[in-house]
This record gives structure tokens, sequence and C-alpha cells, in this order.
């Protein structure tokens, strides 16, 4: 009987210690891969869409006021923003973003 309790606890501390580890990179990579959230006011623009890979996308736009000078300016671009409408570059848009490190993000994006 005391064979049987040794080895249950034998294995429940096996289970406990795997996937500690004393390497902390993977946390520090972790953090620093967390986005910063946007701040500030929620500024709009139009543009045409340069290039969209993954959740970046490219505009080419006019100068928005209180914001950024005409120029192509590349965003972060959330999934449900880029969902609402099926956009392919050269596709003249207005956007709506707002100021984020290490670059902006789109919270609107529209065909016009």
């Amino acid at each position: 009987m005391r064979a049987v309790l040794f080895a249950a606890l034998a294995a429940t501390l096996a289970l406990a210690a795997c996937g500690q580890s004393s390497d902390t990179s993977s946390g520090a990579t972790a953090s620093a891969e967390a986005e910063a959230v946007p701040t500030g006011p929620e500024l709009s623009g139009v543009g045409v869409l340069s290039s969209l890979e993954g959740r970046t996308a490219a505009i080419d736009h006019e100068g928005v006021e209180g914001g950024l000078p005409a120029g192509r300016t590349e965003f972060r671009a959330y999934a449900t923003v880029l969902a609402e409408v099926p956009l392919e570059p050269g596709s003249r848009v207005t956007f709506k973003y707002q100021d984020a490190e290490p670059m902006p993000v789109l919270t609107e994006l529209t065909a016009r």
C-alpha cells in the first residue's frame, strides 16, 4: 500500500514540475510582443490602399488635420476592421486611426 502511495506522490510531483523552467526569456518575449493600446483622439483621413500584408496596411493618404502629414503610412489593423470590407491594393479608402506604438492602429477602414 505504501508503494502505491509513494508512486502516486512521485507521479504528482513529476507532473507538477513539468512546464516549469528557470528560463524567463519566454515570458519576456511574450511581454515584448504585447501590443500598445491605442490612445488619444480618433482621427480621419482619405487615401489609397497601397498594400495589405497580414495585419499591416500601408495607405498613401492626404494630410490628416491634427495628425499625419500627407504621405504613405503603415497602420496596424485588427481582423475585425479588415473583415468589414473586401479591399485590394489601389482601392480608394476612408479610414480612422488612433496613435499607438510601434505604429498607428486603424479603427475603421471603408471603400470610397
